[in-house]
């Protein structure tokens, strides 16, 4: 029985007051991973009325023998389009329990699509790599974060990286591969968080009147205050300047467009060709792109910021961008065989869950795909 199978057995026997003291300890060591499995503990205790759900009443009313694949089934049946469109998860908190219900349904349905051999697919981890444009490089593979100073280059902990000759050039490059994720703090004391398959490049040492870098991919930044040297971030089609502020910017290479969002403080965010500026407040969005005109909409701060709490966050969010995230954290390639699905997701999922529960989220809204190797192909 594969770990989802089991939870999904252990909460209903919680439910039942049917489970043994060893089996709850197992479940709260688990619930205890994230705040969505607690909240699913707390729903699915035995003093707690079951939730108003035609589909949960009717499971709860047959006495809880009705399969999986039954209420499945059920559930499918009462779903409209729309519903379907945003993969019709029950709550926050039920989603990893209709999850966990279709990676039992699906096992045995859909495993002709994943062809051997398959490679093993998982979450992305602390890694990352430094190079300096005089061709040093140096792996990172460990969760400490970098901390960069006037005498060389350490771990958050104190110990050195390595040989200050690292830091004898004008510019280095921190560089997360997919799969990938890692925290710097530069000279300045700016803090900045870099998603998978992002690059920042940054010098030593700021100069004396501004403090510049560069991102391609997506950072968070909180950016050290310095009434005398404005903080500048740089991607393809924006440039930021701010005093000291934190801000969320998306800036890939296989995007058309680049995003930034405050969260807090204020920036001024202008195009490249400087012909457009704007100065955001708190929970607004810059975006722009290469034949797009700088404007300015209402942000998401929770989702722009969600992939730095450690979770997926999709609000009506099209499949493509669905699977450029997911790609990008499990390092994988997707190639689409037909036309894109015009399918929009809703929902949070943990970026910590095995492959196979991602893949069964996609699969629940009618989504074709097989995994060959580390290719996501969808049909």
């Amino acid at each position: 029985m594969n770990q989802t199978a089991h939870i999904v057995t252990l909460l209903n026997k919680y439910r039942q007051n049917d489970i043994s003291a060893h089996e709850l300890q197992e479940l709260q060591q688990w619930a205890a991973l994230h705040p969505t499995y607690r909240k699913l503990l707390e729903d699915f205790s035995p003093d707690r009325p079951i939730p108003s759900r035609p589909e949960w009443a009717d499971y709860m009313a047959s006495g809880r023998s009705m399969s999986f694949p039954d209420l499945l089934d059920r559930i499918a049946s009462q779903k409209s389009k729309t519903l379907k469109r945003r993969i019709a998860w029950l709550s926050a908190a039920a989603s990893i329990v209709v999850i966990g219900f279709c990676s039992l349904y699906f096992s045995n349905k859909y495993t002709a699509s994943y062809n051997e051999p398959v490679a093993e697919v998982v979450p992305g981890s602390k890694k990352a790599i430094l190079l300096a444009d005089n061709g040093r490089k140096q792996e990172i593979a460990d969760d400490r974060g970098l901390l960069v100073t006037d005498q060389g280059m350490f771990y958050s902990d104190g110990q050195a990286v390595a040989e200050n000759i690292l830091l004898e050039t004008q510019h280095l490059n921190l560089v997360v591969p997919k799969g990938g994720e890692y925290q710097i703090t530069l000279s300045d004391g700016t803090r900045v968080w870099l998603n998978s398959n992002s690059t920042l490049k940054f010098p030593p040492e700021f100069a004396t009147n501004q403090r510049t870098v560069e991102i391609s991919g997506e950072a968070f930044f909180e950016v050290a205050r310095d009434a005398k040297r404005p903080f500048i971030v740089q991607s393809n089609y924006q440039e930021i300047t701010v005093l000291g502020t934190a801000f969320n910017v998306k800036a890939y290479s296989d995007d058309e467009l680049n995003t930034t969002t405050l969260v807090e403080g204020s920036v001024q965010v202008r195009d490249r060709t400087g012909n457009d500026r704007f100065k955001l407040q708190p929970g607004q969005a810059a975006i722009a792109g290469k034949e797009n005109q700088l404007k300015i909409e209402s942000g998401d701060v929770q989702q722009a910021t969600s992939w730095k709490q450690g979770e997926f966050n999709f609000n009506r969010t099209p499949f493509e961008e669905v699977a450029k995230q997911i790609a990008r954290w499990y390092d994988l390639e997707v190639e689409y065989r037909n036309k894109i699905p015009q399918e929009y997701f809703t929902g949070q999922l943990s970026r910590s869950v095995d492959f196979e529960i991602v893949a069964e989220f996609l699969k629940v809204s009618g989504v074709n795909l097989e995994l060959v190797s580390n290719k996501l192909i969808i049909h």
